[in-house]
């Protein structure tokens, strides 16, 4: 049975430099995204149609939950910072704990929209619904119900990356891996992404934000075991200790205090 997640400090690692590149333009595009929820919500609270006036909030509100959202998973500190939960056997690295509450109240919302929109479908002449009331408003819900029912109950831990012994398992939407360690040649941070390259030359990658731990000390770790066999039988508690001493590639490792006399006896 794996334990609670620990949080670890790798010592001697020069991890994650953070995000690469400039990120003005994912701002700025979110920004946008956000002035243009307002107006739409704005545009339907101004509709005479008790329906429509409730459904502007509810559109207001659902885009201040994602920018909460948005800003918990960016604000987690990730530098050389690992959180894993480990069992005799396994290793688990999963995505920020932190996001689940935004992600519950997202949920919340979806329930709402889908209500207010079929109250609308269902009261408001067709002339006066927009393709995207019609359209998009649905989808958005849907989504929001899932990711937040899955929150509710306790699976929204999508991402996660598990080592075993035998086996390397990434687990992230649309881009999964679950191939044993001869199969795997290393990992690498590439740009945002961490890439892990398996047989035949494929490939396989998550973002640096996916997981609650430094993308860099993943990529190195999963590297270390992908190119020793030996150290493969330690993969569980002992995977712990050794990022809690920094014995990994790139990283000095901690250097014990000197044995006295007394304690030598």
């Amino acid at each position: 049975m794996s334990t609670a997640p620990t949080t670890i400090v790798v010592p001697g690692h020069p991890g994650w430099q953070g995000q690469q590149g400039s990120t003005g333009a994912v701002t700025s595009l979110g920004v946008l995204l956000g002035l243009a929820a307002l107006v739409y919500g704005a545009i339907l609270f101004a509709d005479p149609a008790p329906s429509m006036k409730a459904l502007g909030p509810a559109v207001v509100v659902t885009a201040a939950a994602t920018a909460w959202l948005l800003i918990v998973q960016v604000r987690l500190s990730r530098v050389r910072v690992v959180r894993a939960s480990a069992s005799p056997g396994e290793v688990r690295f999963a995505g920020a704990t932190e996001t689940a509450w935004p992600l519950r109240v997202l949920g919340v919302l979806g329930l709402v929209l889908i209500g207010c929109w079929l109250w609308a479908v269902l009261t408001v002449p067709a002339d006066r619904l927009s393709l995207l009331t019609l359209l998009l408003v649905p989808v958005v819900a849907a989504s929001l119900l899932y990711g937040g029912g899955r929150a509710w109950l306790g699976l929204s831990g999508a991402h996660s990356l598990t080592l075993t012994p035998e086996r390397l398992v990434l687990r992230i939407p649309r881009n999964a891996l679950d191939a044993p360690w001869g199969d795997i040649s290393g990992a690498q941070l590439v740009q945002n992404r961490v890439v892990v390259t398996s047989g035949a030359g494929r490939s396989v990658s998550w973002a640096a934000r996916d997981l609650a731990s430094d993308p860099v000390i993943l990529a190195d770790l999963v590297s270390f075991y992908a190119g020793s066999i030996a150290a493969r039988a330690e993969i569980g508690e002992a995977t712990l200790g050794r990022l809690q001493d920094g014995a990994l590639p790139g990283a000095q490792p901690r250097r014990r205090p000197p044995m006295t006399p007394d304690a030598r006896s």
